[in-house]
């Protein structure tokens, strides 16, 4: 390797995350976690996946995706850091925002196209 080429490494606005802790969350379900915006997104694929939310999940920002006739998701901020790290390491954005480009995200390197 030519050690005068440099290179830039942009970290990645969105991760495929592993079961985070406290085990009191769902198990099987994939997690999205943005480096940027410190914050967790669960995804619930509605077809497949069934759960009861409690108060505190219910409370928190979330948005239903279609991604065809048969396939719906849910996706909800678990670990809300949005409005606190925006302006930091990534623009300001709406919880909204977040979750769309989330789902943009997921929509375009997670779901297998059949």
């Amino acid at each position: 390797m030519d050690n005068n080429k440099l290179f830039e490494f942009k970290m990645p606005k969105f991760l495929l995350a592993l079961q985070p802790e406290p085990e009191h969350l769902p198990n099987k379900f994939h997690f999205i976690y943005s480096p940027l915006y410190l914050s967790l997104i669960l995804v619930i694929r509605e077809r497949t996946q069934q759960i009861v939310l409690n108060k505190e999940l219910k409370d928190k920002p979330q948005k239903l995706y279609v991604f065809n006739e048969y396939e719906k998701f849910k996706l909800i901020i678990i670990q809300n850091n949005v409005k606190i790290t925006g302006g930091e390491l990534a623009p300001v954005v709406s919880e909204t925002q977040f979750l769309d480009e989330a789902w943009e995200w997921y929509n375009t390197n997670m779901i297998t196209q059949e």
